[in-house]
């Protein structure tokens, strides 16, 4: 009987094996294997073999500690540049509903001064739609059935390819996703990235790497007197029999706005609104009712949100009146947001992630790594480059730089000075003030 005893790893934007690609790592000795004549564990002084957790080889970097790193990195450039380097779905982001610039005077139907619905600064820019993330299950992929196949495509003697096919009616490849079974869908469970993701004949077919199948199981045994030890990427015992098959998507019919009414004090009740929408007043709880949101601008992510109910007859939200006599006071919003790589926007590619960020994320998250990687010279040499504190001035080396590039928010090393030009170039794309 399996133990089961494998914990996700944070998910990040960039994935695990791109960031590894990136950085010129070995791809198996990256997921912690090794195979008798592909890969070998000793075939020259890069045969270092990676933890999935700290506690596994506290020497070296673990992929929970490499995960955490990139999701530090993502968030703090997402932060300057006012969107996310890629889509990513946003949830409860609360803010306070326009009000008129008089505090003294109560506001009512949601209008600016224009007559149009009040829009909301969002947090991050590059709207794509209001809503949240959604999984609908297509099908589990096993080896039993002939989902799930392992295969020799070179015929060297050792299965490097994983293709995983199952009929679907959904036409966008790039929707379908696969994870290790069991886990409901859930991001950090994605086997990424693929080689290749085609629909033909009704079936998706999905080819990846066969070493991103290895059984996390495996990876997360337990440290023994003989230390950290690798998995036999020859051994097919080593690789999972099934992956579930899911699409992923952005739900719009669900809730993507929330509004929020605070308790009117006793002595306005009879005045402002007699009746509390029928529902009796409250002393010390919020109303609240849901609703929609859409864009006003794109790319500086002004959106409106209205009441509303989703009619699933005719696929729309339906608009409606807000439930108390005035506007509300605060929002609590969902919504898809991040910048798309041109690849995907030209359907060339199911990776939303542009080359010009993932290098930019991968720099920043090694420069903040504390310990080191393998003892391969060229990542060494890679690591150490990307770490250097350029704000040093100590005998025997100094640095020249540009004050501006020293103060960024980021801090001083070289990666992460990297990531700060490439960020600074673009700027932030925000706008001031909370009505338009």
């Amino acid at each position: 009987m399996a133990l089961n005893i494998a914990q996700p790893v944070k998910y990040t934007l960039l994935s695990l094996p791109y960031y590894a690609r990136i950085m010129g790592i070995n791809p198996v000795h990256f997921m912690g294997a090794y195979g008798q004549t592909y890969f070998p564990f000793t075939d020259n002084s890069c045969n270092d073999l990676w933890p999935r957790y700290s506690w596994q080889a506290y020497d070296r970097v673990s992929h929970e500690e490499l995960a955490r790193a990139i999701y530090d990195a993502e968030q703090d450039i997402a932060r300057e540049l006012g969107y996310y380097p890629a889509p990513w779905w946003i949830g409860q982001e609360v803010h306070q509903y326009p009000r008129h610039y008089r505090p003294d005077v109560w506001a009512a139907g949601g209008k600016n001064v224009r007559g149009d619905s009040k829009s909301v600064k969002l947090n991050f820019g590059k709207f794509i739609q209001g809503g949240q993330r959604a999984v609908t299950l297509i099908d589990t992929a096993t080896t039993a059935g002939g989902e799930l196949v392992f295969s020799d495509e070179d015929g060297d003697g050792w299965m490097e390819t994983a293709t995983v096919t199952v009929a679907t009616t959904l036409t966008d490849e790039c929707q379908i996703k696969i994870y290790h079974e069991g886990e409901g869908g859930s991001q950090a469970w994605e086997i990424r990235p693929a080689r290749s993701k085609t629909i033909t004949g009704g079936n998706f077919i999905g080819v990846y790497d066969s070493w991103l199948f290895i059984d996390p199981d495996l990876q997360s045994a337990y440290p023994t007197v003989a230390g950290f030890s690798g998995i036999d990427i020859t051994a097919t015992g080593n690789y999972v029999t099934a992956v579930d098959v899911y699409r992923e998507y952005n739900d719009f019919t669900t809730t993507a706005a929330q509004f929020f009414w605070e308790p009117l004090p006793h002595s306005l009740i009879t005045v402002v609104c007699p009746s509390c929408a029928g529902l009796g007043c409250p002393a010390c709880s919020l109303s609240s009712q849901t609703g929609c949101l859409h864009v006003r601008d794109t790319e500086l992510g002004l959106a409106v949100a209205v009441p509303g109910t989703y009619n699933a007859t005719t696929g729309q939200w339906e608009a409606a009146v807000f439930a108390e006599c005035r506007d509300p006071d605060e929002i609590s919003l969902y919504y898809y947001a991040g910048n798309i790589d041109n690849d995907w926007r030209r359907d060339t590619g199911c990776d939303m992630l542009s080359n010009f960020w993932a290098h930019a994320i991968a720099w920043m998250a090694t420069a903040r790594l504390s310990k080191p990687m393998c003892s391969c010279t060229t990542v060494i040499a890679r690591f150490e480059e990307y770490r250097e504190d350029l704000s040093l001035n100590t005998t025997g080396r100094s640095y020249t730089r540009d004050f501006n590039e020293l103060s960024n928010p980021f801090g001083t090393r070289r990666g992460e000075v990297m990531a700060w030009n490439r960020v600074r170039r673009l700027g932030k794309r925000r706008l001031t003030g909370g009505i338009a």
